[in-house]
């Protein structure tokens, strides 16, 4: 069945841009849009827009990126909040090819009204969640976020109108202003602000990263959390549910966002002209013990408690809202529902049921939304449907209190087994960062553009663009896992990259990542991977991203290490190979028994007292000049060095004839014999030029030994 949905991705790619390629928030969301492109038969170009391991605070698209990357590729693009700036999107649309604005609508505050946007409802969940805090008694609520941010900014505005709501006058004092996101962002919490106790007993935060810190912050000064004060998170992200106690929050479907964002950006493609939607998607409020609940209930809304015919509405409460269930929401759901009842007649009618298939239709509710009180409700549901059975016999009810037991056991056991292969998920994270580190870090026998490497990591393909001085890619041959037709070598706009072959070898579960190979100063080009989503990392610290990083240092290493080694084997002053270089190379040819060659040794006549004469500046002009005379006039393949003071040796390949050898060694005379200007003063000076042939020399010493002693033969005989 995989091979044929692969088989059948046919339709109009789905570009997407985003800050990161994965990572808790913007792994879920690019999932998301994966899958449903997947669904539509389409395939997905993730472009991450900021450099490879940049900082996981991002408050703002960045403005250096302006790469026009897959744009001949994708149909379209679905563009998540802090991505690239409203120029770069005015630039695309420019193209004739429709953007889609996820989770932000900054277009419209800058008046481009057109642009049409999936939006969280984020007051709804932030109302719900500042009147069950009234309702709890708070009347002194405070807020703390960075509402920099367009989400935040509304998220606030929606806690000040729930105030004013319950007839509170929102007081500025209780407005703590968070520098970012994240735990650390909330630079407001600190020791001596808290010594005298929580700014609030109550507190709003914009997101669960900013709660945390909040949490983490009152805990070092000795508060507790809900005896000292209380606090509501935003986003619902699974640490929140682990927190202790656990973290109240506002659960975005981002799934169900990203699911809109894809068909809207079909819609535009098949449709052009279409009026632009901008549908907000509804969010809501979780409590948890943080915000002072003692537990959260399993029943929805205006659910009658243990009512027979309840069990799907109680096993619904973990489904998203109606309107954004797929297909494969229902049928988990009818599964769960259908087997739970079928082992509960079993149970009830004396036999023994096989649990196992319906732990596992449990366990795809609770995977729809994996937090620890979604067990609860699971455990709490199947306990009251049981317990609204009307069984004839006391026998028959203990047999299916006993069924009920064993089957959240079997869940459980299920549970387990999944939170065994997440950590064993980790150990094989970890493991290929390991080797993928060794790999470009250490390794030095391939060129890291071979991209081998990525036999390290889950990938099943992989290419680099590097960077002409045009601006155009040079993309070597790619790394596939399994075999398939060959992908480049070519050159590429960057409009073309990735390569069209490599976008084709995507699978229905893969999506195609696009990272710039870029970090601090050093912009090596665009590394592409095929790979699945990571959704279970921090943003910015997913695997594709950290290969785009170790891949542009791993190249900025080995071109430091040719710098250091071409600085140890050059002359400083005439650029010539050195010494050192030049006894490698006599060294190589000599251990070839059969290669024929020679070797001059240079000393100049009269160079001594042009240093005495003009100084030492003069003479290392002359010796610069003597270097460029001797290269002009050796042919090709010809080596010469500079082997120290006024001494230059030369390699002469393929040299058997005593005249070809004199030939050479007199156009080297004439050409240092020709006068020098120096300073403005016209110089001479003379060369002695002593030759050997290899002969029956096998070492480099002996060889420079011969060519030393002929010079000074030669130099004598001139005195």
């Amino acid at each position: 069945m995989e091979y044929t949905e692969v088989m059948m991705l046919d339709g109009p790619v789905v570009g997407v841009l985003s800050p990161f390629a994965g990572g808790v928030y913007y792994g879920t969301l690019l999932a998301g849009i994966c899958a449903a492109a997947a669904r539509a038969g389409s395939r997905t170009i993730v472009v991450q827009t900021l450099d490879a391991a940049a900082s996981i605070t991002v408050n703002g698209g960045s403005p250096e990126f302006d790469a026009p990357v897959a744009w001949d590729h994708v149909a379209g693009f679905v563009v998540l909040a802090d991505a690239v700036t409203s120029r770069y999107i005015e630039r695309f649309r420019a193209s004739g090819k429709p953007v889609v604005l996820l989770g932000h609508d900054e277009g419209h505050d800058k008046g481009q009204a057109g642009l049409p946007a999936v939006l969280a409802d984020n007051g709804a969940g932030i109302r719900e969640a500042v009147a069950h805090l009234v309702a709890h008694g708070h009347r002194r609520i405070a807020f703390t976020g960075n509402i920099n941010v367009t989400d935040v900014a509304e998220r606030y505005r929606a806690y000040r109108e729930t105030l004013l709501a319950h007839g509170i006058t929102p007081d500025p004092e209780l407005f703590l202003p968070a520098v970012d996101n994240l735990e650390s962002g909330v630079t407001w919490a600190t020791p001596e602000a808290l010594r005298g106790g929580p700014p609030a007993p109550a507190i709003v935060a914009a997101t669960d990263r900013n709660a945390i810190g909040v949490v983490r912050a009152m805990t070092e000064a000795g508060l507790r959390c809900p005896d000292d004060y209380v606090i509501t998170g935003f986003d619902d992200l699974e640490v929140a549910a682990f927190q202790e106690p656990g973290l109240a929050s506002v659960r975005q479907l981002l799934g169900e966002m990203a699911a809109e964002a894809v068909g809207l950006l079909l819609r535009a493609v098949a449709e052009p002209g279409t009026p632009p939607a901008r549908p907000r998607i509804p969010t809501a409020f979780v409590p948890r013990p943080s915000c002072g609940c003692a537990s959260t209930t399993a029943h929805p809304a205006g659910a009658a408690p243990g009512a027979p015919d309840r069990l799907v509405e109680r096993f619904s409460v973990l489904l998203p809202p109606e309107a954004f269930r797929t297909p494969d929401d229902l049928d988990a759901l009818r599964d769960a529902a259908v087997l739970t009842k079928a082992v509960m007649a079993a149970a009830a009618a004396g036999d023994r049921p096989d649990l196992v298939p319906a732990a596992r239709a449990l366990m795809r509710i609770y995977e729809l939304r994996p937090a620890p009180e979604s067990l609860r409700v699971l455990s709490r549901a199947v306990q009251e449907y049981t317990q609204s059975l009307d069984l004839p016999v006391p026998a028959a009810a203990r047999r299916v209190d006993i069924c009920v037991q064993d089957l959240i056991l079997a869940t459980a056991r299920l549970h387990h087994r999944a939170q065994f292969g997440e950590r064993w998920r980790l150990r094989s994270t970890i493991s290929a960062h390991y080797e993928l580190s060794m790999a470009l870090l250490y390794e030095r026998g391939t060129d890291p553009a071979t991209l081998t490497w990525l036999a390290a990591t889950p990938a099943s393909s992989g290419a680099v663009g590097l960077w002409t001085s045009d601006r155009q890619l040079r993309v070597p041959p790619a790394w596939r896992r399994r075999p398939g037709p060959p992908i480049g070598p070519s050159v590429l706009r960057v409009a073309q990259f990735p390569p069209a072959e490599l976008v084709a070898a995507a699978g229905a579960d893969e999506t195609v990542f696009v990272v710039p190979a870029k970090v601090g100063g050093s912009d090596r080009g665009l590394l592409a991977i095929v790979d699945v989503v990571d959704s279970r990392v921090e943003d910015g610290r997913e695997l594709v991203n950290q290969c785009a990083a170790l891949f542009t240092v791993a190249l900025d290493l080995r071109e430091q290490e040719e710098r250091l080694r071409q600085a140890a084997l050059s002359d400083t002053l005439t650029g010539l190979p050195n010494r050192a270089a030049f006894v490698e190379t006599l060294q190589g040819a000599a251990s070839t028994p059969s290669r024929h060659f020679a070797v001059l040794f240079l000393d100049l006549d009269g160079f001594k007292q042009v240093n005495d004469t003009f100084g030492h500046a003069a003479g290392d002009e002359l010796l610069v000049h003597v270097a460029e005379r001797i290269r002009r006039s050796l042919r090709s393949g010809d080596v010469a060095a500079r082997f120290g003071g006024d001494e230059f040796v030369v390699f002469l390949d393929e040299v058997t004839a005593q005249p070809q050898l004199d030939e050479i060694a007199e156009r080297l005379r004439a050409a240092i014999a020709a006068p020098f200007h120096l300073a403005g003063r016209m110089v001479r000076i003379g060369v002695s030029i002593g030759a050997t042939t290899r002969d029956n020399r096998d070492t480099a010493d002996e060889i420079l030994s011969a060519a030393d002693a002929a010079m000074y033969r030669v130099k004598a005989g001139t005195r």
